[in-house]
């Protein structure tokens, strides 16, 4: 018997490293490139006027990943540095009809983004900085990528980058599998399977034995000394 339940725990154990490993593949094994977006139609604009749109044909917002920034080139012009704000763009999410965040009135999102690090031809904004605008890092509902003017100079934007966002490929084989079964919910049904007759055929097998595990003592005791009460008069006579 106790070496039936130390092979139990042995698998049990066994099971639990390998739901960890499969995790940790799962992670691991997203692909990523950097993608270049086509800046040619992109206007000169100034005070909060949009230079680029960038829709979700041209490129989803859920290719994204933790590592990702955009990053974006521009011409400045007319710069005026008593302006309110001290970057010459600003990067925007929109949405509508949206249900992933908190943020949407009546179902209408427009997030705006400051970049984490600027100077007058370029700004570059991070994952972090962007769910946090937008409220949520879910952005399947993210219609437009927008590159706006602030009130601090006129610009056109000349390119724009994404960084470390998985490609195209992977993004749709991964939209795929979250329609279907996902394999993570497959690993712990087997998994919770397993633990489930473990436990089952180890309470049998405690029944069936002549001996049972003690709590109280973290011992193997004869089920007889167990559960036995002592007789009336019993501990006196010892």
């Amino acid at each position: 018997m106790k070496k039936f339940l130390s092979v139990a725990m042995s698998a049990i154990i066994a099971c639990a490293s390998i739901f960890s490993c499969t995790l940790t593949a799962f992670a691991e094994n997203a692909e990523t490139e950097d993608v270049t977006i086509d800046c040619s139609s992109a206007a000169t604009c100034s005070n909060w006027e949009q230079s680029i749109t960038v829709d979700q044909a041209t490129f989803n917002a859920t290719r994204l990943t933790k590592d990702s920034e955009i990053i974006v080139t521009f011409k400045s012009e007319e710069i005026n540095e008593k302006a309110g704000n001290k970057y010459n763009a600003e990067l925007i999410f929109q949405s509508w009809d949206n249900t992933t965040t908190s943020v949407a009135q009546d179902g209408a999102v427009w997030a705006k983004i400051a970049p984490v690090k600027f100077d007058d031809s370029s700004a570059t904004y991070d994952f972090e900085s962007i769910a946090t605008a937008y409220g949520t890092d879910d952005f399947s509902q993210v219609y437009n990528i927008i590159i706006g003017a602030t009130d601090r100079a006129k610009i056109t934007v000349t390119g724009i980058t994404v960084t470390n966002c998985k490609t195209k490929t992977y993004a749709e084989k991964e939209e795929k599998d979250s329609k279907g079964t996902n394999p993570i919910i497959i690993v712990i049904a087997v998994i919770a399977g397993i633990a489930i007759a473990v436990v089952v055929i180890v309470i049998i097998m405690n029944k069936k034995s002549s001996e049972a595990f003690d709590v109280s003592t973290g011992k193997f005791v004869d089920k007889k000394n167990l559960f036995d009460e002592p007789k009336n008069g019993e501990d006196e006579k010892k």
